[in-house]
């Protein structure tokens, strides 16, 4: 269970695990947002995606080897852990209500990869800051709150000045599946590394357990924008 209001410890599990009160809302689907990243057609964003796998250097070309893991951009930290996180019919995408303008692009492309692999179509939710997700929830979540970040240093995930702007943070046990950024630009990132991740199990995906923390080389040719690739406006909904 993934909350941003505390933790408590289970044997079998992460070394803590999020609980709190409830904070969802209804999942939105229609309502155009402001933010200039969801201004994004889905041919940009696989265009976007292509960039970030053929383009090592876009983030260091110092990033350490991990064994049974290939992934494009190579991320500069990555812990294998036992087990795997499992996508199916009642996995649900959150993002952080306050942000959910911004972050929507990287839910939709998360989305859109999961049904491109399994067929599965998985609702996106609004979360609370005071809120939860239920267990087996997909969660984007921002690094400026406290609970997510104690919640990922307790599991091996800092967040210190070297993830900057630009970089993200992504834990994957049996209960856990957050990717976290300082940015929805580094959440953005977050998720191509994730999808990358994702292979077919059963009637659904899974993504191993690992640990990974990653920010961009000094070869800095990200668009600052996701928008600067066009204006075209991403389908999205009630917030």
């Amino acid at each position: 269970m993934i909350s941003t209001a505390g933790s408590t410890r289970g044997e079998g599990h992460s070394r803590d695990s999020f609980v709190g009160a409830a904070g969802l809302v209804p999942k939105y689907n229609g309502v155009p947002g402001v933010s200039l990243m969801k201004r994004m057609t889905k041919r940009q964003v696989a265009i976007v995606g292509l960039i970030l796998g053929c383009a090592p250097l876009l983030f260091g070309l110092d990033s350490p080897t991990s064994k049974g893991l290939k992934l494009e951009p190579q991320p500069k930290e990555v812990q294998l852990r036992e087990g795997g996180f499992q996508v199916g019919p009642q996995t649900k995408i959150f993002v952080q209500l306050g942000h959910q303008a911004e972050d929507r692009i990287a839910a939709e492309t998360l989305a859109e990869e999961v049904q491109s692999q399994s067929g599965l179509q998985l609702n996106i939710f609004g979360m609370k800051a005071a809120g939860k997700a239920e267990d087996g929830a997909i969660v984007l979540a921002r690094l400026e709150d406290d609970r997510v970040r104690h919640f990922l240093a307790r599991n091996g995930l800092k967040a210190d000045s070297a993830v900057g702007s630009s970089g993200y943070l992504l834990f994957s046990d049996k209960d856990h599946l957050i990717v976290a950024a300082n940015t929805g630009e580094g959440l953005f990132y977050g998720v191509q590394t994730l999808r990358q991740l994702l292979r077919p199990a059963g009637n659904g995906l899974i993504c191993p357990a690992v640990g990974i923390r990653d920010w961009p080389g000094s070869l800095k040719s990200a668009p600052q924008n996701l928008s600067q690739l066009g204006k075209a406006s991403l389908q999205s909904g009630p917030q």
